[in-house]
């Protein structure tokens, strides 16, 4: 009758530490999944700011004049363009010199 016993805690323990291992490859998997996802919005997030940067020197920004879209707002300080998405995250761009016109 102890030698069933035994049996019964080598199980338990074996038991305990697959699921232990199990566990720990689950949470890591999800880490790894949560950064990746972090950096695809990080990334969408650029994009989306370098888009509004091309829309507005499309149509032709001028120095101190501020573009508004519906997820951000774009500025032109002389060769630079300031996006400010709603997120409150903040890019620069700089303007090609084709389209440094200093007019007001």
């Amino acid at each position: 009758m102890k030698q069933s016993r035994r049996i019964d805690g080598t199980f338990f323990a074996t038991a305990l530490i697959l699921f232990v291992l199990i566990a720990s490859v689950f949470c890591i998997k999800t880490t790894i999944y949560r950064e990746r996802i972090h950096d695809y919005q990080e990334q969408a997030s650029y994009y989306e700011a370098r888009a509004m940067a091309k829309m507005a020197l499309a149509n032709e920004i001028k120095h101190k004049q501020i573009f508004r879209f519906n997820t951000g707002t774009v500025s032109r300080n002389y060769l630079k363009l300031t996006v400010e998405m709603n997120d409150k995250k903040t890019y620069q761009f700089s303007v090609p010199t084709r389209f440094a016109n200093f007019k007001k």
